[in-house]
Order: C-alpha cells, then structure tokens, then sequence
C-alpha cells in the first residue's frame, strides 16, 4: 500500500488515472504518452506501443474505472503464462511471481491494474456533486485535487463577502508591512484613508 504521497507507487497509479484522460490526438501528444506508457506501465519491454495498442490500453483502463465506480468488477482477458520463480537459495528463499503475456498492451493493462489494486483504499471517487473523477486520496481526502481547489475558493469568497472590513484591515496590515521592509522603517506608520461613498 502506498504510504508516501510523493511513493513510486502512488506516482505509478496517479499516471495511470490521468492517462485515462489523456490526449492522443497529435503526433507529439502520442509520442510523449507512449513513452511515458512504457516507464510507468512496461519499463522491461522492449517496443514500444503503437497508437492503435496505446488507445486499446486506455480504452481498457476508462472501461476498467468505469466498471469500478458501478461496483462491478475490472476483467481484462488475455492470454499470458503465470510463472512463479524461486528465490536465490531455491525453496528456502522468497518467491517471487510473474505474469508473462503475449502482447505488450496486455502487459500495460495488467500493470495499470496491479498499481491500482497496490494503492489499496487510497483509491477514492471524488465526493462532489457532478464529478466523479477517480484519484489517489491523501489521508482523508474526499474530493480530487480540481475540486477541493474549487470548494477552498468557494468557502474563501463567502468568507471574504461574510467579513469585509476584517478583509480591507488584512490588506491593510499586509501594505505596511511591506512599506516598512521597503523603507527599512520598521516603526513606519501609514493612516488608511477614510472610504468613499
């Protein structure tokens, strides 16, 4: 489970639900997805994807977080081999497993998948009304990073228009602040002048 905001893991889940939304409309969009597609989801395979591949993967992704927000289960078939390996000392060291597939937008798919399964219950669908968005929660977090940006702005212009002569004091103590650091006066004292209207 990924512990770290800034963990490779979380880096690893947090692009694969971007690439979800990702633009693939130009040459230089796709050059710059497809190279990215191979560090993040298959940095051991040695071609790189093709656009009609690169759109396949996405394509099973968006259909993939679809059938997650709906409670449904994520399915990709594929052909592929489950090979488990044994550890350096055979039996008594550790094994280790490896899904091995025939094509490369499988072994995307399946890595996209094993990201998001490692990120455990961090992975959430933003709560406001309207969004949906699926992303990587920090601690408690309830909405995607788009709209807690959206609510902070919300809940500091009701603020703003709840309290405004705490507002025009705040920009007040902030302008003499920054006269007295311009000035090297640090006693400076500036009178506000008397509102209009």
């Amino acid at each position: 489970m990924a512990k770290r905001q800034g963990s490779p893991l979380r880096k690893k889940a947090d692009w694969v639900l971007q690439f979800a939304g990702m633009s693939l409309a130009t040459p230089r969009n796709f050059r710059r997805v497809r190279d990215e597609a191979r560090d993040w989801l298959d940095p051991d395979g040695g071609k790189l994807l093709e656009l009609g591949d690169l759109r396949a993967v996405q394509a099973h992704i968006e259909k993939g977080l679809t059938a997650l927000r709906r409670n449904q289960p994520w399915e990709h078939q594929c052909k592929g081999t489950h090979v488990l390996l044994s550890g350096a000392t055979g039996l008594h060291g550790p094994l280790s497993r490896r899904f091995e597939t025939q094509g490369p937008a499988d072994r995307c798919v399946i890595n996209a998948m094993d990201a998001l399964t490692e990120v455990g219950d961090k992975l959430r669908t933003c709560k406001r009304r309207g969004c949906g968005q699926a992303f990587i929660a920090v601690k408690r977090q309830k909405y995607c990073i788009a709209c807690a940006k959206a609510a902070q702005k919300e809940r500091v212009a009701a603020w703003r228009r709840r309290n405004p002569q705490r507002v025009r004091d705040l920009a007040h103590e902030t302008y003499v602040r920054r006269k007295r650091r311009e000035s090297g006066r640090p006693n400076l004292n500036i009178e506000r002048r008397p509102r209009k209207g």
